[in-house]
């Protein structure tokens, strides 16, 4: 079937809009999605030093795309690269090529021991660990790099369904998953952004290997470095029958954190 905008080829399927799109309006969608994510919650401040985690995944790489095409010639707005150090050189190698070919500035920043002894444990306990544990322990570490390196906000590649799994573990836990902007001593740490948090990870998969594929030869799903817990399981599971029920989720989060904000 042709693109439900322009009648060219498609390239993927949107269940949950019920859209085909071909490789222009594909992306077009994509940079949508995150500008209008950024836009909303007022995550571009003039003046600032914005980081990107880049672990050298589709992701994180998308998102180092994304920013360097949304601020990289603002003149009120400097862009870096933050990684920690991975254990696959070839990860470490798409991160120094893409920021390397970007002109942007990259720093590699060794977890502190109790990062890597908690992460550790972690892998160990996925079972009764949040899902977004590790995930929290590496904005721990590279957010509180803020003071080093001048970092007023660090931008994550949290995908849809991890935001929709945020959203379903937070509210049935005993206790809220806390947020991240500042150390245990009050002190401020970046704040952290997530542009990418409406858009599928199948979509930025997809998008890295169709726009990024200088640094990806061949597919490769950041699901191949992911703890599954049951949460993530049970809720695959409820995506294939149920395709916008991510969005639905993500939503009801969002709500939520307005509520306990204006509460608390």
């Amino acid at each position: 079937m042709g693109c439900s905008k322009c009648g060219r080829q498609e390239i993927i399927f949107q269940e949950y809009s019920g859209l085909h799109l071909c490789m222009q309006h594909f992306w077009e969608d994509v940079l949508h999605k995150a500008k209008k994510t950024v836009r909303k919650n007022h995550w571009l401040v003039p003046g600032e030093r914005y980081a990107v985690a880049l672990s050298g995944g589709p992701a994180s790489c998308a998102l180092l795309d994304f920013m360097n095409t949304l601020i990289g010639k603002r003149n009120d707005l400097s862009l870096i690269a933050v990684t920690i150090p991975s254990t696959d050189p070839d990860s470490m190698e798409r991160a120094r090529a893409i920021t390397e070919a970007a002109g942007i500035p990259w720093f590699v920043i060794p977890a502190d021991n109790a990062t890597e002894k908690d992460l550790q444990e972690n892998r160990c306990d996925v079972l009764h660990q949040s899902p977004f544990h590790a995930h929290s322990l590496i904005e721990r570490s590279l957010s509180s790099s803020a003071g080093n390196l001048t970092i007023n906000a660090l931008a994550m590649g949290y995908n849809l369904e991890d935001h929709a799994e945020w959203a379903l573990w937070n509210a049935i836990s005993s206790g809220g998953i806390q947020q991240s902007g500042f150390q245990a001593d009050g002190l401020k740490r970046a704040r952290i952004i997530r542009p990418f948090m409406q858009i599928p990870r199948q979509e930025l998969d997809i998008y890295t290997r169709l726009f990024l594929n200088d640094y990806y030869s061949k597919a490769q799903a950041e699901d191949g470095n992911r703890m599954e817990s049951p949460i993530t399981a049970i809720l695959s599971q409820f995506y294939r029958k149920h395709p916008g029920a991510p969005y639905a989720l993500v939503n009801i989060g969002e709500q939520v954190k307005k509520f306990r904000d204006q509460v608390s």
